[in-house]
């Protein structure tokens, strides 16, 4: 029998429910980097009538860092300013030329060599040090790296959530300023010159503009995934990532969909297709990789059809 605790249905690559689409199904859960529940952003709607932010987040046995360690972890990384620049690996490759001169070494401090490391892991998922050490030290070591990045990909979704926010507003603002003047049509808004820097919409979502990776995340997170976890998406780059990768998604039945989810049924089943592919192919990988053996791992996924087509 399915049991939700121990083998969820976990939402990818986000890792946050209010940025996921209206059509998420119940019964879907969202993966934990570690961190303690964070407050809602001021001015961001809830994806539904229900407060997204009172469903906790569904958080792994498997995690290395406590909540205490992953928000000290987190506040380092803002405290270093790891959010400019850029460079191959975005973030990570910013937080090694942010440290440059950094020599904390403290057990769950970001030091220098310790970052260099990461870099690394993030690259080509090596660890420092790992030919000589014991498995099972390599394995935690890998496990605290990949927590490292699920909280910086976490902390990149919330400014994500704050652009959303600040969007919102402008736009609320902008049709108030269109209503007091008369103006009906953004052509009539445009030819007034003095309200031109209010005449443009922002474009896109500010996962556009700072969203991290769902390679890098799907990779991540599979370092926590239990064996029997089902994975969920509407992201359609991932569902025609799949798809071009050769994955065979096949509808399913109410009782397919049932033991999958206790909460799906036929309403469910009829809008979802189901594989089970490898966790290196779900992470868009082309084969396996030997520095991250969890991507071997062979998981069923569940992709919403609404929005493959979409």
């Amino acid at each position: 029998m399915h049991n939700a605790s121990e083998h969820p249905v976990l939402y990818i690559p986000l890792l946050h429910r209010e940025l996921s689409p209206p059509c998420l199904p119940d019964g879907v859960e969202f993966l934990s980097p570690g961190l303690p529940a964070a407050p809602s952003v001021t001015g961001t709607a809830p994806r539904s009538d229900s407060d997204a932010d009172a469903i906790p987040a569904w958080r792994s046995p498997l995690l290395p860092l406590s909540e205490p360690e992953a928000r000290a972890c987190l506040a380092e990384l803002l405290d270093f300013g790891l959010n400019v620049g850029s460079g191959p690996h975005g973030d990570l490759a910013a937080m090694v030329a942010a440290l440059e001169s950094a020599h904390d070494e403290a057990p769950f401090s970001l030091g220098r060599s310790e970052l260099a490391a990461l870099e690394g892991f993030a690259s080509d998922g090596a660890v420092a040090g790992a030919a000589s050490e014991d498995p099972a030290e390599v394995l935690r070591r890998q496990r605290i790296a990949a927590q490292k990045t699920l909280i910086l990909a976490w902390h990149l979704e919330e400014r994500v959530r704050e652009l959303d926010a600040l969007k919102e507003k402008f736009s609320r603002s902008r049709e108030s300023l269109a209503d007091i003047l008369g103006v009906e049509t953004d052509e009539e808004l445009r030819e007034l010159p003095a309200l031109d820097p209010y005449s443009a919409m922002l474009p896109g979502s500010g996962a556009d503009i700072i969203g991290p990776s769902w390679r890098v995340i799907v990779e991540n997170m599979g370092a926590f995934l239990p064996d029997g976890a089902v994975l969920f998406t509407c992201d359609a780059e991932i569902s025609a990532t799949l798809r071009d990768g050769g994955a065979a998604f096949a509808p399913v039945s109410a009782e397919q969909a049932a033991s999958l989810c206790p909460a799906w049924g036929d309403k469910v089943a009829r809008l979802v297709v189901h594989a089970r592919l490898p966790l290196w192919q779900v992470a868009g990988r082309p084969g396996p990789d030997a520095a991250r053996p969890w991507l071997d791992r062979v998981f069923d996924v569940v992709c919403c059809g609404k929005c493959m087509k979409g």
